[in-house]
């Protein structure tokens, strides 16, 4: 069996959270463009301030993990919980949300696979100060997991709620004059 590879040191975890971070803010961003494009302007704006707070993180873990290269993190060393293939996780996905609701379903997927990461790394790390740090770390994240989740939920319920409208409309385009 493979031995799961976590970080050793505090400086290490930084540095993965760092890509991982990275990735996010950058997703967030072209999610926040993307919205204003279709005109989902709250959502849009919602993604901008969370690619804002991500950005002001990012310089926190930049320092913390000193003067070390970017991590290059292959997918199997976050998403080995997963019940997919691990080869299929590509954080920089080129794709380009055609709705609310995928855009936000994407971004829940990526803050979910970060949070598997520092769960792992709090539970299983050998070392206490790493441990410790991963659970700061996804104390930190569970709030905008959630409300990446409320967003979500909303706009699932707000699109069942126009479905029926949109169905009475179709029908009376279709009926004969």
């Amino acid at each position: 069996m493979a031995m799961r590879l976590l970080p050793l040191n505090v400086a290490e975890l930084c540095a993965h959270a760092l890509e991982l971070e990275r990735a996010c803010e950058r997703r967030f961003d072209h999610y926040a463009e993307r919205m204003a494009e279709i005109g989902e302007r709250p959502l849009a704006m919602a993604f901008d301030r969370m690619a804002r707070t991500l950005r002001r993180e990012i310089t926190v873990l930049a320092a913390a993990s000193g003067e070390r290269k970017p991590a290059t993190l292959s997918p199997w060393e976050y998403a080995w919980r997963l019940t997919y293939m691990p080869e299929a996780v590509d954080d920089n996905a080129q794709l380009v949300p055609a709705t609310a609701r995928e855009a936000l379903q994407c971004a829940v997927q990526a803050r979910r696979r970060a949070m598997i990461f520092y769960e792992d790394v709090a539970g299983n790390a050998a070392n206490a100060v790493v441990r410790a740090y991963a659970a700061e770390l996804v104390a930190a994240k569970k709030a905008q997991q959630l409300r990446l989740e409320r967003l979500l939920a909303r706009e699932i319920l707000s699109g069942a709620s126009r479905r029926p409208m949109e169905q009475a409309i179709r029908q009376q385009n279709l009926r004969p004059h």
